[in-house]
């Protein structure tokens, strides 16, 4: 994988990021939240939530923290409220349709006002929904200026400080508790739970996601969950996996000692041919231009954001780790044009976790499986094409073990990326496709409409 040494300019740059860009980021975040109809879609309040358990870890300020988001927040609102006083109602049900929104929700949040504005608005500040439609409301409902002020200031500051003291808490609880779990279990833990309520937002607001994809939404969340602990354990001074790695390597190296030995070998480095870079990049492109050839662009963006993904962190996490492989690891030459297909001893200097070749597998076969099954009418040849794909993923996976170019667990987390990568690449696409369709098909609504 020649593209590895991007990732330590890439990590190093993640990290300023994190570090001088937070504060940006976080700003940009909260002021965008009170935006009519579009804060709807901004995730504000796990922004600063987030905000707050960064501020625990030691990565941002407590007091920054804090008044960055008050003033986001205020000046954002403050940015509707005149919006609503110039535009007044008519604006909102212009741009309802692009964000989804239906008649119900204006009327509950218009309904919710009543006749104490200043409560709604404070109350509204609580309310993910009424959050980014409230202070336009007030103002198309010409509150004045300075209660606007009194009412919004205090409400933001509760708010924001609550959100951050939670944030903060979560921080401190996290140390705690990784010191008996280890931390990258915990932030597992804490991802899933952000997934679970990104998929629950998701559908309540657009219902866009189908039964069957809730298989998807627990693949997604089994493989982080088995990935990070890999991650752990990787980093481990007892690590749980060092026996098994052990015991797998010792086994398979004993066995391809006796007569069926190599054969098996030849077998696996065919297998290991076939889920290597060069050859997941060409299934890849293939299956791309057939996607393309009908039309159907959310599955090619599927396919290759399932596949890009895990080239990117299949890297980043080769950096970051830097274990090195077996001893004892086996190479053969094929003859003729297609030995670059083949491993040979200057591919192995990479570090080896994760395993490449298991990632790519699972990513690929998981997202063409999700693409092709519903397709095929026969459950019989739906069940089996699942089956065989399973398998090849294993078989890839497995080869690798018996060349010896990967311990066990490198073959585990390997699997898990690539899980990860193509079901969060699923429901991504199946969330971004859903928005821009909407919005296309309203535009084209319109467009006839007038003529």
């Amino acid at each position: 994988m020649e593209y590895l040494h991007f990732f330590s300019a890439l990590r190093d740059t993640v990290v300023a990021f994190a570090v001088g860009g937070g504060y940006v980021a976080l700003f940009l975040v909260l002021f965008l939240e009170g935006m009519p109809l579009l804060g709807i879609a901004i995730p504000g309040h796990v922004a600063v939530i987030s905000g707050g358990f960064l501020a625990a870890t030691g990565v941002l300020n407590f007091l920054w923290v804090v008044v960055l988001s008050f003033t986001a927040a205020v000046l954002g609102d403050y940015v509707s409220y005149l919006l609503g006083r110039m535009f007044g109602w008519p604006l909102i049900e212009k741009l309802r349709p692009f964000f989804f929104i239906s008649e119900s929700v204006i009327t509950k949040a218009r309904d919710f006002l009543g006749a104490h504005t200043g409560k709604a608005l404070f109350l509204g500040r609580f309310n993910p929904v009424t959050r980014g439609l409230m202070p336009f409301f007030v103002g198309a409902n010409h509150m004045p200026v300075k209660k606007f002020w009194v009412w919004n200031s205090i409400g933001a500051f509760v708010w924001v400080l609550s959100s951050v003291v939670a944030g903060y808490a979560l921080g401190l609880g996290f140390h705690a508790i990784a010191g008996l779990t280890g931390k990258a279990l915990v932030i597992a833990v804490i991802s899933g739970i952000l997934i679970i309520w990104g998929y629950k937002f998701v559908n309540a607001r657009f219902h866009i996601f189908k039964r069957y994809e809730l298989f998807i939404l627990g693949l997604n969340l089994a493989s982080i969950l088995i990935l990070f602990r890999m991650i752990e354990d990787a980093f481990s001074a007892a690590p749980f996996m060092a026996a098994f790695d052990l015991y797998v390597n010792v086994s398979i190296n004993e066995f391809i000692l006796r007569d069926l030995g190599k054969s098996l070998v030849v077998a696996a480095s065919w297998i290991n041919a076939l889920g290597g870079t060069v050859m997941m990049a060409v299934f890849t492109l293939v299956g791309a231009i057939v996607l393309l050839s009908h039309r159907k662009w959310r599955s090619v963006a599927i396919l290759l954001l399932s596949m890009g993904s895990t080239a990117l962190l299949v890297g980043q996490i080769k950096e970051f780790i830097l274990r090195i492989r077996p001893e004892n690891l086996v190479t053969i030459e094929a003859p003729g044009l297609i030995n670059f297909l083949f491993d040979n001893a200057s591919k192995f200097i990479e570090p080896s976790f994760p395993s490449g070749h298991a990632a790519f597998a699972a990513a690929f076969f998981v997202a063409v499986a999700y693409l092709a099954a519903p397709r095929i009418k026969s459950w019989i040849r739906r069940e089996l094409f699942i089956v065989v794909s399973v398998i090849l993923v294993l078989a890839i996976g497995i080869s690798r073990l018996v060349v010896s170019a990967h311990w066990a667990s490198d073959v585990v987390a390997g699997w898990a990326l690539g899980v990860f990568c193509a079901t969060a690449s699923v429901l991504l696409v199946r969330y971004l496709g859903t928005l821009v369709a909407g919005i296309v098909g309203t535009l084209e609504f319109k467009g006839k409409s007038k003529e």
